[in-house]
């Protein structure tokens, strides 16, 4: 039961050296239409003048809290996380910005759709002066049915467009310790037991410049993907111990770290997995899985060899197999009988 002094909303403001872009973001969330918020800032142990800039905004609804020593991004966002009271948690990184109406609709959905545990939006990508350098991030719309699935494969959010409901969040165990990459692990988990949305729509404003933290801390990304892949292996049922490592290397197109075998054992089990375990819509699971199958046999065989391997009947299905993919197919085994 919320109190009424309790905002509704807790918008997460993790911060550290952001004090080119910080004070734009901080006013996109005072600048919203929907106005029950709190703004929880954390500083941690930034060294160039963002703690200035913050103390010269006066809002009530600003929660300032300044870390002295920098202790990093999960600590951060696990600290500022356990201070908010609010019934849902938003996020927006201290570079980004927030579209005025953001929080009103993310609101409104939420509260509509209670089954409905993290919502997100497409975004607006910008650089490090502002200007918009493409009107969306994801281009391709993303439907209701196959978020899930298309999570599997790929993180289908953009952070600092996200909103989820604190209790669930609380009861996952909020963050865990997989800085940069700690977000995507967050949303396997809560789409695990839980609906997700995602508004293809943007309602944010994605800045993209050379100190991203994602990109200062890409190889210790990278393995935490791995660990996230080999969560999201297990949780279809498949054994991570075994096919982990390959699952890891074919969605980075690492196409010659193991043998054909080794690559097709991994799609037809996920495959199987999935029939057994029906946790994603078999027709698109199997379209992507075939996909994958398509661009790798065709980078690691070549077009001369290409043919019979994308008939493999393990994967082959005309009603996975695009048209596009089809008439390659079938040029290629044309030209296999006329050699």
């Amino acid at each position: 039961m919320q109190n009424e002094n309790t905002p509704e909303i807790s918008v997460l403001m993790v911060t550290y050296n952001a004090g080119d872009f910080i004070k734009e973001a901080v006013q996109s969330i005072l600048n919203q239409s929907f106005q029950n918020f709190e703004l929880l800032i954390y500083n941690d142990g930034s060294t160039d003048n963002t703690k200035e800039i913050i103390d010269n905004i006066t809002d009530d609804r600003i929660r300032f809290i300044h870390n002295e020593v920098n202790k990093g991004l999960y600590y951060a966002r696990n600290a500022c996380f356990q201070a908010a009271r609010g019934k849902y948690i938003a996020i927006l990184d201290s570079d980004d910005i927030a579209m005025a109406d953001r929080l009103k609709i993310q609101y409104e959905f939420m509260e509509k759709n209670v089954a409905v545990a993290l919502c997100g939006s497409n975004a607006k990508i910008i650089n490090s002066g502002g200007d918009v350098i493409s009107d969306k991030l994801n281009k391709r719309p993303l439907k209701e049915n196959i978020l899930k699935a298309e999570l599997f494969f790929r993180n289908i959010f953009v952070n600092s467009s996200t909103i989820f409901r604190r209790d669930v969040v609380n009861n996952l165990g909020g963050y865990h310790n997989m800085a940069p990459v700690e977000d995507y692990d967050l949303f396997v988990r809560i789409a695990n037991l839980h609906a997700i949305y995602v508004f293809n729509e943007p309602y944010v404003y994605y800045r993209r410049h050379d100190d991203n933290i994602s990109k200062r801390q890409q190889s210790i990304g990278d393995l935490h993907l791995k660990e996230i892949k080999k969560l999201q292996l297990s949780l279809l049922g498949v054994d991570e111990s075994r096919y982990g490592d390959v699952f890891d290397a074919i969605l980075r197109c690492e196409y010659h770290q193991f043998e054909v075998s080794d690559y097709l054992e991994l799609l037809v089990t996920l495959k199987k997995k999935n029939r057994e375990q029906k946790k994603f819509p078999q027709q698109y699971f199997e379209r992507r899985l075939f996909g994958i199958w398509y661009d790798f046999i065709l980078a690691r065989k070549g077009k001369k060899y290409a043919a019979p391997f994308l008939r493999h009947k393990e994967l082959f299905d005309f009603k996975v197999v695009s048209w596009k993919q089809l008439r390659k197919i079938i040029k290629l085994s044309v030209k296999d009988l006329l050699r």
